[in-house]
């Protein structure tokens, strides 16, 4: 938990998932001069997080319980949010990173709190995406393709393809690097065409790294920005935006990364 710098009026709240290697230390990389709240969540995985396939074999049955609990956690930390006395439960918004959009995605099943939804390097075809995925992290790459498979079979619940029915109404915004080595570009296309109300933008650059502080100001400056312009409603809550279609990201925001 990392709150608003002090005088910051009306913050939101954003509650997040980030990749695998991430996790709840998310909230110590985002920028503090951001005016919210944000709340990290960590993937509910105990155990050492780099494992040789055989140890990923022989963890199979829980490594799939913690998989697909992490919708889970993230709805726990969304309702742990707007517990807190400083937060408006009306300005809470979700956002998964890389590997962290799909349970932010399905997250939106189990809670119905959040008024925005941010996906940054984001992708449907959760198979691909494992696949492409793996490549870059496995030697010899061919393990990637069965392990994506199995990977899949496991955790085809988080499909994000299953899921974004569920984003209907609420306003969001999808951001993706047009190098991207780890999202292959049909999943992006096919992720962005199932949230058509999505505001969608193009960043110049690969996947985002967590070491990539500059990039994640960036990044964090345009949420925040995109966030404080949403409309509110008659109740004081923001709604949908009309506006859908690839934006490219403005110069002033691109030339950072």
């Amino acid at each position: 938990w990392r709150p608003a710098t002090a005088g910051s009026r009306l913050p939101w709240t954003v509650v997040l998932l980030g990749g695998l290697h991430t996790g709840d230390r998310a909230a110590l990389i985002v920028p503090p001069r951001i005016a919210a709240n944000v709340l990290a969540v960590d993937w509910p995985w105990r155990e050492s997080r780099s494992l040789s396939l055989r140890e990923i074999v022989a963890r199979l049955p829980r490594v799939q319980e913690a998989v697909l609990r992490s919708p889970a956690v993230l709805a726990s930390g969304v309702a742990a949010a707007a517990a807190q006395p400083e937060v408006d439960s009306t300005r809470i918004a979700l956002l998964g990173a890389s590997l962290g959009a799909p349970p932010a995605l399905a997250a939106l099943r189990l809670t119905r709190t959040p008024r925005a939804l941010v996906l940054i390097d984001g992708s449907a075809g959760l198979e691909a995406m494992l696949r492409s995925d793996l490549k870059t992290l496995l030697r010899p790459a061919w393990l990637a393709t069965p392990l994506a498979a199995l990977a899949f079979r496991l955790g085809r619940p988080l499909e994000p393809a299953l899921h974004t029915r569920a984003a209907a109404g609420v306003p969001t915004l999808l951001i993706n690097a047009m190098e991207d080595e780890r999202m292959p570009r049909p999943g992006v296309l096919r992720l962005r065409a199932g949230l058509p109300h999505a505001v969608v933008v193009d960043r110049p650059g690969r996947h985002l790294h967590p070491d990539d502080l500059a990039g994640i100001a960036v990044l964090s400056a345009e949420v925040s920005a995109w966030l404080d312009r949403l409309p509110a409603r008659a109740d004081g809550r923001p709604q949908a935006s009309n506006r859908s279609g690839s934006q490219a990201m403005p110069s002033s925001l691109g030339g950072a990364m």
